[in-house]
């Protein structure tokens, strides 16, 4: 289940937790946390690793805080920045130095 763009970090959260609660056998809370960072994008993934082991709240608290930084431009969203370079590409229809070696930070 990916978050929607159209979604806050704290409702798509709440609700992919929800998820395991309707399998017959339960997750362990371990478990969930650990699901639900590897289902994230790469900026969230990133920011979301140092959270592995610990409550859920602790997880949606930095979510929350990753969240609001790409909102305010402090942190440059991974799938952001692919799609801008990828736009640029095709309106020039050839790759300038700054593309190279935007991609190679990225990976």
């Amino acid at each position: 289940m990916k978050k929607k763009n159209t979604k806050n970090f704290k409702e798509y959260a709440i609700r992919l937790r929800e998820q395991p609660a309707r399998v017959k056998l339960p997750m362990k809370k371990s478990k969930i946390v650990e699901v639900f960072i590897q289902a994230q994008d790469e900026t969230y993934y990133q920011n979301l690793l140092s959270t592995l082991g610990k409550p859920f709240i602790e997880v949606l608290k930095i979510g929350e805080m990753t969240e609001d930084e790409i909102n305010t431009g402090r942190i440059v969203s991974l799938a952001t920045l692919k799609a801008t370079q990828k736009d640029s590409r095709n309106t020039r229809g050839k790759k300038n130095q700054e593309d190279v070696a935007a991609i190679v930070v990225g990976q």
